[in-house]
């Protein structure tokens, strides 16, 4: 598909949602953490070689993730939330700003432009999707959310996970806040885990999809983008 959007009236009660992995930015930013994480010193070989196993077995739609984001979330109980704000911004500083795919930043800005509530929803923390979010000049964050007593992480998540239906009670939920409807909405996604989402909205977006959502997509005539790397 060519990279220009379709054309529609500016609508400030339309949502349009991008996904962050492989839809916004190249490659996988809990891989990518995690290498950080390790450069720093704040991680072991062992959990970057998991993180990398458990990335692979999500590609596939293997992936246990309430099982695996548990046990991503135990080192982090007892971390004070103000450390790990500043340390993604960190990492998002020297590893995730140059992985923005240049299209995705056009199609962010031209729906910005056009006065439509732009979204990033991801299952990642909404600390590692927060600096992605201000760099572009995106408004809201669903993502998943860190339990947090007191300023300090418990080691738990808040119900439910932005994964699967999940990211459809997020979503839901921000277009109740906006006063918008999510079936009248755009979503930006690579992965066949966010059919609960793309089937729930107007204008299903597909780029750089897994094996099975680009036939899904192919059979059901939504677009399909390719984007790549590059520097802007």
């Amino acid at each position: 598909m060519p990279g220009q959007l379709i054309s529609s009236p500016t609508n400030t009660n339309h949502l349009c949602f991008f996904d962050m992995d492989k839809t916004l930015i190249s490659g996988n930013s809990g891989v990518s953490f995690m290498r950080y994480s390790l450069r720093r010193g704040k991680t072991t070989r062992w959990k970057v070689v998991k993180s990398m196993f458990d990335y692979l077995r999500y590609r596939y739609d293997l992936l246990n993730m309430e099982l695996a984001y548990r046990d991503s979330l135990r080192p982090l109980m007892g971390v004070r939330e103000e450390e790990l704000i500043q340390f993604c911004q960190e990492w998002f500083n020297d590893s995730v700003r140059s992985l923005i795919y240049p299209q995705a930043h056009d199609f962010v800005r031209q729906h910005l432009d056009r006065g439509e509530r732009v979204a990033i929803i991801s299952n990642a923390m909404t600390y590692a999707v927060a600096p992605l979010a201000r760099y572009l000049g995106v408004p809201h964050i669903l993502a998943t959310r860190l339990e947090v007593r007191q300023g300090i992480f418990t080691g738990d998540y808040i119900h439910p996970l932005c994964f699967r239906q999940g990211k459809v009670f997020w979503a839901e939920k921000l277009a109740r806040e906006l006063g918008a409807e999510l079936s009248q909405g755009t979503f930006y996604t690579d992965s066949i885990t966010d059919l609960p989402l793309l089937e729930r909205v107007k204008n299903p977006r597909v780029v750089n999809p897994d094996l099975r959502l680009r036939r899904l997509a192919r059979s059901r005539g939504w677009p399909v983008w390719d984007f790549f790397p590059g520097n802007r």
